[in-house]
């Protein structure tokens, strides 16, 4: 995991991460920068519409084998590829679609995903290792 600086924190959404694709070239990179909480909020809407479950109050509400797995699946990559799309608008400044980030050879795609989610915390086991972090932190305060 990458050591966060002051810098880093003061440049904000300015701040960019280089990605490496040497599939596309012996010095080639994607520049990625983090989207920001619209955009995650968006990601979060655009999962839930499409993985078809309903939003409730109450977590213990849910009732796990209604749920489609492989429409929840093909809504969770889709709201990836959302916010790989807006790190990479952000990052490379210029614009990149849905349609353009398909385009991206699939173990590139994994490691700008993984960049982008280090960035934000999306995916549950990006969230656990800021627990761990955060736990250590008061651990050592």
């Amino acid at each position: 995991m990458p050591k966060i600086t002051k810098e880093m924190v003061f440049e904000g959404y300015e701040h960019k991460v280089e990605v490496p694709a040497p599939e596309y070239g012996e010095d080639a990179v994607f520049l990625v920068s983090s989207p920001s909480g619209r955009e995650i909020t968006e990601a979060n809407t655009l999962r839930m519409q499409l993985s078809g479950v309903k939003p409730v109050a109450d977590p213990s509400e849910y009732d796990p084998s209604t749920i489609d797995m492989d429409k929840a699946l093909s809504a969770e990559e889709t709201a990836k590829r959302f916010l790989i799309a807006k790190a990479l608008t952000r990052g490379m400044e210029e614009d990149w679609s849905l349609e353009d980030v398909e385009k991206i050879m699939p173990v590139v795609l994994t490691r700008i995903w993984n960049a982008v989610d280090l960035l934000i915390g999306y995916s549950a086991s990006a969230q656990e290792q800021i627990r761990n972090f955060q736990r250590a932190r008061k651990g050592k305060n």
